[in-house]
């Protein structure tokens, strides 16, 4: 029988970080040993909430812990403008209020913890901005070879979307990201050249609101908000790009990576946040990741479709 994998989430939800936690939830191949909250779709105090709310739903005992709530060293940057108030706006039902608290302890100290308990086991997913992790690294130097395996989605390896060179999360604390993949830890790293390919559509919004599920009218109205961000016609599709890190995890095989040197652009007047990625391997550089370059998207929707009918 194997043994379930050992997961830490890093999250700023945002509704796909949502689905990308919801997925992991309905997975028993994933135990979740903990997730730490960063500000970056919105302030710190409202993406925990939205944590907060979504484990009392799905009923997720996993302990969540508040992170940083600032950049390094920039000012916040936030998506509310495009997510919707507290980053996670819907045509319809919210997630319900909830007393439940985060637990004791900073979402920092709290993921060193858990590596040094689970040496070369645990796999970070992160798939907020970078804060968490790079200051983690900064007070405890043996972190990345105490990972497992850090698994993000940030960047791109070619347009951006916050900015045109830059995705939201690489962009939200470029030095954090510096960091990380300067660490010499395993990375594998999702852009936003792939999770374009994890197209979003109106009739995965509709499996959902007739799976049956108690929560089926809920997510239903999540997915519904965050598709007319992009489509308003019924007929387009937005891609969705946090899930694809845990479908990483369930079904590797839906995957194609590639191993590149990833550099981070943190001085650029036009291009801060942009990463800049080598393929050319190993004549002009040395790997830091593995990035992703292919993804079965209609598969990765399906398990995303799955795990909401299942909860």
């Amino acid at each position: 029988m194997n043994m379930a994998r050992r997961i830490w989430i890093d999250t700023d939800p945002g509704f796909d970080d949502l689905a990308a936690i919801v997925l992991a939830a309905a997975w028993p191949e994933l135990q979740m040993e903990g997730v730490g909250v960063v500000a970056g779709n919105a302030p710190l105090e409202r993406v925990l909430d939205n944590t907060l709310r979504l484990a009392d739903l799905i009923g997720l005992a996993t302990p969540i812990y508040a992170g940083c709530d600032r950049p390094l060293v920039r000012s916040r940057e936030t998506a509310e403008n495009v997510l919707g108030a507290g980053a996670l706006g819907t045509s319809g039902q919210s997630l319900p209020q909830t007393a439940r608290q985060p637990a004791a302890g900073h979402a920092v100290l709290k993921l060193i913890e858990a590596a040094k308990q689970n040496p070369g086991e645990l796999t970070l997913v992160a798939i907020g901005p970078l804060t968490n992790v790079a200051l983690a690294m900064r007070l405890e130097p043996t972190l990345p070879r105490l990972l497992r395996e850090i698994v993000l989605m940030g960047g791109s390896t070619d347009r951006g979307n916050h900015t045109a060179a830059a995705e939201f999360n690489i962009y939200a604390d470029p030095e954090a990201a510096a960091v990380v993949f300067g660490s010499g830890a395993h990375i594998t790293m999702f852009g936003l050249n792939l999770t374009r390919q994890v197209p979003l559509r109106w009739r995965h919004v509709e499996l959902v609101r007739g799976s049956g599920s108690p929560n089926a009218q809920l997510w239903a109205d999540l997915m519904d908000y965050y598709l007319r961000i992009r489509d308003r016609s019924g007929q387009g599709s937005m891609p969705l790009h946090d899930p694809v890190t845990v479908a990483y995890l369930i079904k590797p095989e839906l995957f194609t990576l590639q191993l590149a040197h990833v550099s981070v652009e943190t001085s650029g007047t036009y291009a801060l946040g942009a990463t800049v990625c080598e393929f050319r391997i190993p004549g002009r550089a040395k790997p830091n990741a593995q990035v992703a370059i292919q993804a079965n998207g209609e598969r990765v929707m399906e398990l995303v479709v799955e795990a909401f009918a299942r909860l």
